[in-house]
């Protein structure tokens, strides 16, 4: 386990997929990524996706078990998988807390996950996993190269379903009154409630995407205190002195003085009318200014530097 940024995680560390050495333990198992009507999703009417989506579902046996999938994130981080199947008895409705800051890809391949858990129990010689992550079939389509736990998990029990049964997993475009693809998704913002997640393992994508979402966060909200002033932006907006002073300001915030030179790559300063080198230290020192009020008390910073007549040091 290992601590960053706050938050306890574990790193996924899986390997390339061994247990495959031949294409045909897939014979059974399909990967559709379009519908029966190819349409694009942006450009299409709502009601038109929702037709072609049961046209889909219209087709398949009646004998066959439908499964819907979904993911969830809150704002805060929480994530969730939504599974819904409906059978004739009683329907199977199952919400999943995934770890914080999981991402709505590896949180849909949660929810494939489980609901192959629940095929695996099932009877039925023909299954069908309706997603509405696209991205997520292609992933899976694309098995030689799965470096994840999750997706090896769904390896695994693909290979175990395609030795006795039809397996199909077809992508639905979201949000189209698809009523199982809804329930799906209710189920997967319900996943996001409870307070703690179910495991804490994260992949390296998703613990880079967390810090570099982290440090983007940092970087837009310059900090509270006076002493990291010159990290904020927005100086020239701030200070009302002339352009001239805005310079000479910012040279002493960042230390880049006309006083100090580098001569092969050590620093050199000029001499100070006091006769000692006019460093960026001794100058604030010289002149009687604080950090305090190079960063507070601009007017009267800038009073200072008209009043030496220095300002050729800086």
């Amino acid at each position: 386990m290992r601590k960053h940024g706050f938050i306890d995680f574990n790193v996924d560390t899986s390997k390339p997929f061994s247990c495959i050495t031949l294409i045909d333990s897939f014979n059974h198992v399909e990967f559709r990524e379009k519908l029966l009507t190819s349409t694009p999703k942006h450009s299409s009417h709502p009601e038109l996706l929702r037709q072609l989506v049961l046209e889909v579902i219209n087709d398949i046996l009646d004998q066959a078990l439908i499964i819907y999938t979904d993911d969830s994130r809150s704002n805060t981080g929480r994530a969730g998988s939504g599974i819904f199947c409906k059978t004739p008895g009683n329907d199977v409705k199952i919400s999943i807390r995934n770890p914080d800051h999981c991402s709505v890809f590896r949180s849909e391949l949660i929810a494939i996950s489980g609901g192959l858990d629940h095929a695996l129990n099932s009877y039925k010689d023909s299954i069908w996993i309706l997603t509405d992550r696209r991205s997520s079939i292609q992933y899976l389509k694309n098995w030689p190269k799965i470096m994840d736990s999750t997706g090896l998990d769904i390896l695994s029990k693909l290979v175990r379903l395609g030795q006795r049964k039809q397996v199909c997993l077809q992508w639905i475009p979201s949000h189209v009154g698809v009523p199982g693809n809804e329930a799906a998704d209710e189920l997967a913002g319900r996943g996001c409630d409870p307070p703690n997640p179910s495991s804490i393992v994260l992949t390296h994508s998703e613990i880079h995407s967390f810090q570099k979402n982290k440090m983007n966060l940092t970087w837009r909200n310059p900090p509270a205190h006076h002493w990291y002033a010159a990290k904020s932006p927005g100086l020239s907006i701030q200070c009302r002195s002339s352009r001239t002073h805005q310079t000479v300001l910012a040279r002493f915030r960042s230390g880049h003085l006309r006083s100090m030179t580098f001569v092969k790559g050590v620093k050199s300063f000029f001499t100070c009318p006091c006769s000692l080198l006019a460093s960026l230290a001794h100058l604030l020192d010289c002149w009687g200014i604080s950090l305090r009020q190079l960063y507070e008390e601009q007017g009267l910073v800038c009073e200072t530097f008209t009043r030496k007549g220095q300002m050729d040091l800086v």
